[in-house]
């Protein structure tokens, strides 16, 4: 039989600009008198990091384009937040729905590009954190340094998934841990050999500690996840969780059809 501890961390506040993430997340473990052990993984919501970084945008001063109006009433969002979709994203959106805009950035296809306006100041837009394989980084070496701990990190953000209700959570900047497991090669019970399976261990992970830190005004933004059995790794980056284009079951064919659409 295997098991795993999961734990949210009720922030000890309400992460403003510019707090530091990593100083709240050591005030939060000394308020629940809890206990950092080796090899745990802690994740992070992407959202206090933005605060952090103060990477976010006025909305009142976004200016729209023609483009982003058409995305706006497509949508109903705003049409200075349909302007920040296009200028997080590239460019690169491939149609809207109520209230969402589908977009690929550099972690992917995402609602809105990443960007969020719930649980941040009013008349304000949270963007992804900058760099966020690094913030795990240096969030795993201070844990080093403050507590003498080997952890692994995992920022986390929420996504959707095609033709399914509900956010479940995907991992956007990691350290101490390689994000995916390969199972090519291995063989089943029945002894069929495995030709494209990986797992998507943090995303799955990020998901788990999801299902206690919550959504709305829960303020639990730390996650972490005791008792997994993983080989510490270093030099890992949420990159190599990406999928290329031509190869992605989703993507692949809404590309086809957009092109086709194009040529007609």
């Amino acid at each position: 039989m295997k098991s795993l501890q999961i734990f949210a961390l009720k922030s000890s506040k309400i992460v403003d600009w510019g707090d530091s993430v990593f100083d709240i997340f050591l005030e939060s473990i000394k308020n629940e008198n809890f206990e950092i052990e080796d090899d745990d993984v802690i994740t992070i919501t992407s959202k206090i990091y933005s605060m952090e970084q103060k990477a976010a945008v006025i909305l009142k001063d976004v200016i729209p384009s023609e483009e982003a109006i058409k995305l706006a009433e497509k949508s109903t969002l705003n049409p200075s937040l349909a302007q920040l979709v296009l200028n997080e994203s590239k460019g690169e959106v491939y149609g809207a729905v109520y209230k969402a805009i589908l977009a690929k950035t550099d972690y992917g296809l995402s609602a809105n590009a990443g960007i969020d306006q719930s649980n941040c100041p009013e008349g304000y837009a949270l963007l992804l954190p900058r760099n966020p394989d690094n913030a795990a980084l240096e969030f795993k070496n201070r844990i080093k340094d403050a507590l003498g701990k080997e952890v692994a990190v995992i920022i986390t953000d929420s996504r959707t998934i095609p033709l399914k209700k509900g956010t479940s959570a995907v991992a956007i900047g990691v350290a101490g841990i390689d994000p995916i497991i390969d199972e090519k090669g291995k063989r089943d019970l029945y002894g069929y050999k495995m030709m494209i399976t990986t797992r998507a261990l943090a995303d799955n992970l990020s998901t788990a500690t999801n299902l206690l830190m919550g959504e709305t005004d829960e303020k639990m933004p730390y996650g972490i996840i005791r008792g997994l059995e993983y080989a510490r790794a270093h030099n890992v980056s949420v990159k190599s969780t990406l999928m290329p284009e031509n190869y992605c079951l989703y993507f692949a064919p809404l590309l086809e059809l957009i092109n086709k659409t194009n040529e007609t």
